[in-house]
């Protein structure tokens, strides 16, 4: 009664989130936290396959004055320099604590239990991957999205910049559930919980037949 209601994504929207599938593959990066986080800040569904994200009213100045002042990115110039710095400084070889190796696989299976998913290849992953490079790859996805949907980066900077982000992914991850197992290395590992239902998109997309995340593979 008092929460926001859904919102409707204009068609034009829908009309330029029509890509090709050599573009349409890079947006397997960033997917899941795409359709968690902006489901959050607008209510819609879907937004994991979009490059420019639909903002009502207000939503979009608020995420440019709050949200991604967080990462020092304030304009343009600050958008391009600081994404382009984290993604040469990402760390790929740093391993998680045996602790937190415990809380990946605690995680994992509680949130697959909960969502009716079979966790057997998701523990595979996190038996091997102790990594977390891809906590930086996932959110950079987002957040490049971000930036070309409030016109800080042009759309061939945000393919750019998908582009390397998706080569570093296949560079060092074999498959999806190896990349999202480092990526939930980095959240338990930062003791962060602001990406928590990250893990639970994942899980719904790879449920979902039509996904990107079961269209395109990592690897062929």
């Amino acid at each position: 009664m008092f929460g926001r209601k859904n919102v409707t994504v204009p068609k034009e929207y829908e009309q330029f989130n029509n890509f090709p599938a050599e573009k349409e593959r890079l947006l397997c990066i960033g997917s899941s936290t795409t359709e968690c986080k902006h489901k959050v800040e607008t209510k819609s569904e879907g937004a994991n396959k979009a490059l420019k994200l639909y903002y009502p009213k207000n939503r979009g100045e608020k995420v440019m004055k709050y949200w991604l002042p967080m990462f020092g990115i304030n304009d343009s110039y600050s958008a391009t320099q600081v994404i382009s710095e984290w993604i040469a400084a990402n760390d790929y070889h740093s391993v998680i604590s045996a602790e937190d190796e415990s809380g990946v696989v605690r995680e994992i299976t509680q949130r697959c239990k909960k969502n009716d998913y079979n966790e057997a290849d998701l523990l595979a992953s996190a038996n091997k991957i102790k990594t977390y490079g891809a906590f930086d790859l996932e959110r950079l996805g987002y957040i490049v999205r971000v930036c070309f949907s409030l016109d800080l980066l042009s759309e061939q900077q945000a393919w750019d910049f998908l582009e390397q982000l998706w080569e570093q992914a296949e560079l060092h991850f074999d498959n999806w559930d190896d990349y999202m197992v480092s990526f939930v290395n980095g959240q338990k590992g930062l003791n962060t919980n602001w990406y928590s239902d990250t893990l639970v998109s994942y899980v719904q997309l790879k449920k979902d037949t039509t996904s990107l995340l079961n269209k395109y593979q990592l690897k062929d």
